[in-house]
């Protein structure tokens, strides 16, 4: 029995400033692979917001607040999501599990937000741990109080949703509101 949702960040209710600098056709290869190492440090907790800001600065040839302001201004809100899940709340334990620096997600979500959405926030880089790793995604069980088979993983990446799948969990790779809600309409639906 489904008794938890457990929300990525990025790419679900935004998507990612990394990602998006990493694909667009004007970055060269090195510099995209670059500000993803930046990326990857600052996820376990190896590199604060001001210390990515200061090194992508230099990547990205821009001012540290321009390049503040275009990985760490959250924009395309996913809303209709945001607006879904108060409406479960009742039923479902919710989560929010993010790759990113235990500072770095002012900007994205308020506290109100997190009151409003979540009942925990695990931030890879507060806890030293990262996606894949099947130590984060026990940890926000245990947090939520619930065994892993009891819980659903949205993320957009199907990687991301394969690998939790071999420990039990559910999972749903998200493209858009509508499609998620229909997924997981499916995966609620009484066997």
């Amino acid at each position: 029995m489904i008794k938890a949702l457990i929300f990525d960040c990025f790419g679900v209710f935004y998507p990612d400033p990394v990602f998006a600098y990493m694909r667009d056709p004007q970055t060269p290869k090195l510099d995209g692979e670059a500000l993803h190492d930046l990326d990857k440090q600052a996820a376990v907790g190896a590199l604060s917001k001001q210390g990515f800001v200061k090194q992508a600065a230099k990547i990205t040839g821009q001012s540290p607040l321009e390049t503040e302001q275009r990985f760490f201004k959250g924009v395309d809100f996913d809303n209709k999501l945001a607006e879904f899940i108060p409406t479960i709340r009742a039923q479902y334990k919710t989560a929010l599990l993010s790759n990113i620096g235990a500072d770095m997600m002012e900007g994205f979500f308020s506290h109100s937000d997190y009151a409003k959405l979540f009942d925990e926030v695990v931030l890879s880089g507060a806890v030293g741990i990262a996606k894949p790793d099947p130590a984060i995604f026990e940890l926000t069980c245990k947090r939520l109080g619930v065994e892993l088979n009891e819980a659903v993983m949205i993320d957009d990446m199907q990687s991301t949703v394969d690998f939790v799948r071999t420990l039990g969990m559910k999972g749903i790779c998200y493209e858009d509101f509508e499609q998620f809600s229909s997924e997981l309409e499916t995966l609620l639906r009484p066997q």
